[in-house]
């Protein structure tokens, strides 16, 4: 008994640093001291007293009821916490799974290229696992930092990994304190989605950039960077959303206070009606559910926000409204096609064109990409009979055309291979020198270009009629 009122005392010594007690209610489950309030603001006597007793494993709250403030004093849980190792060990593994295999998987299959080839293991890492990964990481950390600037204990970032496409479930702190104060739960709260917006932004802006490049490279290199920058917008969406404990119902709860339940609820309601259009949206609706619609009050619950941060708050839901798509994910159905086309666009089966005895004539035409998504096609020249009478057929040049210019593809005589998005075309030109003898007995010679798509059946040919003049 004798320990039990020292502690008593020892806790209204403390109490009694920072504010005027004039009464103590022992109850089973806390020590409820009554104090006078200060003058000024109780943020700076309060934020002393926690960070006075959090140490000695106590954690205090502040009420006001029927008039009087409350300082109440809880004996704070004994938490056994991972070590660090598990941080990192954690963190290697989804390097390995977003970085290498998230990485390489998506390389190839926007490129083509074998799925362990250097090509698509290192291009993948530095246009999607790193973009992606310093996101999320940068996100976390935002939350890590502000919550150690007020006294928080937080864990490093456990990272989660997972399997291609995206190579990772995402990244979490554990917030090992209560929350202080309403101030502190907008700044932890709001910290993280906005500094993975800020790198998000650049990251999709780069790879729009780079997908407006022409050039195949680059087209796939932006077209996977604007993958991970779009991945972090929809991650800063989900964690805006104003439900449970989300980053969101962190920043509601400081805006809004205890009324800050019905918006969260109003929420999850929102969710699973939108999974009527999205099934996805029903499953972070139980989600928050299962982890709780109510969001916990802060330690201190009692000073309001100033006009700055209440400012910051509402920038927050700007950032929400800008980044939230109902429908996120929706299946496209991609065929693998193409055509061979005048330069106009007008479809060709057969080509004709004039050819001297003893000259040449370029014959131009074009292929076009009528799939929905990058292809690989093979041409190939086929003229067995002409060369035995001294005529020479071959391809001399081609170029890619996009949108933003054009990029010279290597030729063979015979062949040329080339890859083509879906909004891209190809425009290749076939050199044909007739012999100098006289002319053929038929005044008109064909030849033919076979096309097909590798690893699939689609073949087709476009038939090129000479006329000798």
């Amino acid at each position: 008994m004798a320990s039990a009122d020292a502690e008593i005392e020892a806790l209204r010594a403390a109490v009694g640093r920072h504010f005027s007690v004039y009464g103590v209610v022992v109850t089973p489950l806390a020590l409820t001291f009554q104090v006078n309030a200060p003058d000024g603001s109780i943020d700076g006597p309060f934020d002393r007293l926690r960070q006075e007793l959090v140490p000695q494993n106590y954690i205090p709250t502040i009420t006001r009821e029927r008039g009087e403030t409350l300082v109440h004093v809880q004996r704070r849980p004994t938490g056994r916490f991972a070590r660090r190792e598990v941080n990192a060990a954690l963190l290697v593994a989804t390097i390995l799974t977003t970085v290498v295999f998230g990485g390489a998987w998506n390389w190839s299959g926007y490129a083509g290229t074998p799925l362990w080839s250097l090509e698509s293991l290192g291009w993948g890492a530095l246009f999607f696992g790193i973009p992606l990964l310093t996101i999320l990481g940068a996100h976390e950390m935002g939350h890590y930092v502000v919550a150690r600037r007020y006294k928080v204990h937080a864990s490093l970032p456990f990272f989660l990994p997972s399997f291609p496409p995206l190579g990772t479930f995402g990244a979490f702190i554990s917030m090992r304190d209560p929350i202080p104060s309403r101030r502190a739960l907008l700044d932890i709260g709001v910290s993280g989605p906005l500094v993975g917006f800020a790198i998000a932004i650049p990251v999709t802006l780069a790879g729009l950039a780079l997908s407006a490049g022409g050039a195949p490279p680059a087209v796939v290199a932006g077209d996977l960077q604007s993958f991970a920058g779009w991945v972090g917008l929809f991650v800063t969406a989900i964690n805006l959303l104003p439900a449970g404990q989300l980053d969101g119902g962190h920043v509601a709860r400081a805006l809004l206070g205890d009324r800050q339940h019905y918006l969260s609820w109003s929420a999850v309601i929102a969710l699973f009606v939108m999974g009527t259009f999205y099934f996805g949206w029903v499953i972070f609706g139980f989600l928050i559910l299962m982890l709780g619609v109510r969001h916990p009050p802060p330690l201190n619950d009692l000073t309001r926000l100033d006009p700055l941060r209440k400012l910051v708050g509402v920038g927050a839901v700007a950032v929400l409204v800008l980044t939230f798509v109902p429908i996120p994910f929706s299946v496209v159905s991609v065929t693998a096609d193409f055509a061979f086309e005048d330069l106009d666009g007008t479809r060709l089966t057969t080509l004709d064109a004039n050819v001297s005895m003893g000259a040449s004539v370029l014959v131009t035409f074009a292929v076009n990409n009528t799939g929905g998504a990058r292809e690989r096609i093979g041409l190939a020249i086929d003229a067995p009979n002409l060369g035995s009478y001294g005529w020479t057929i071959v391809f001399v040049s081609g170029r890619i055309v996009s949108g933003n210019g054009t990029v010279s593809i290597p030729v063979n005589p015979l062949s040329v291979r080339f890859s083509l998005d879906g909004t891209q075309h190809a425009v290749l030109e076939i050199n044909v020198t007739a012999p100098a003898g006289p002319p053929p007995v038929v005044p008109e010679v064909t030849f033919l270009v076979g096309g097909s798509i590798e690893e699939t059946d689609i073949r087709k040919v476009l038939e090129v009629v000479l006329t000798v003049v």
